[in-house]
């Protein structure tokens, strides 16, 4: 069973590819950056290793968007649709958990100047359910576009 088996890209999606994974790797790289320096004059805005995290799936979660612009996949078409809808899931469940945890514990957003869990966990729905909303509006613009060529 190969997982990420792609279709055969020509050179242009090869290079439009290559320059996605190429904004992620300055992305993440700056991102890091200015968090190192961040905590150098110390400030930091999350506990434990949330800030590194949250930094990491930003950048995943934008490359995915710009992948589902181009049409460039990492795996094959169905495979990463049943990966995109599992996100939107998993984004919804994220957010009512987080809202769930604040009803429950009474905590606000920041304590002792650092971003709650529970805060972190409905940004990460809310990044997951946007490379869902990307994905459905793609989707929908390339069906209404089929025959434009």
């Amino acid at each position: 069973m190969i997982l990420f088996k792609s279709r055969n890209l020509d050179e242009l999606q090869l290079r439009k590819r290559g320059d996605i994974f190429k904004h992620g790797l300055f992305s993440l790289m700056g991102l890091l950056l200015v968090n190192a320096l961040l905590y150098s004059w110390g400030i930091e805005w999350a506990s434990g290793k949330w800030a590194e995290l949250t930094i990491i799936l930003f950048t995943v979660v934008l490359c995915s968007i710009e992948f589902i612009c181009y049409d460039i996949y990492p795996m094959l078409e169905k495979r990463q649709k049943l990966a995109i809808y599992f996100l939107g899931v998993y984004g919804v469940v994220s957010i009512l958990a987080g809202i769930y945890d604040f009803q429950t514990l009474n905590t606000k957003i920041i304590v002792d100047g650092k971003i709650v869990s529970s805060a972190l966990a409905i940004v990460y729905g809310i990044m997951f359910i946007t490379v869902f909303l990307v994905y459905i509006i793609k989707s929908r613009y390339n069906k209404r576009h089929e025959n434009d060529e």
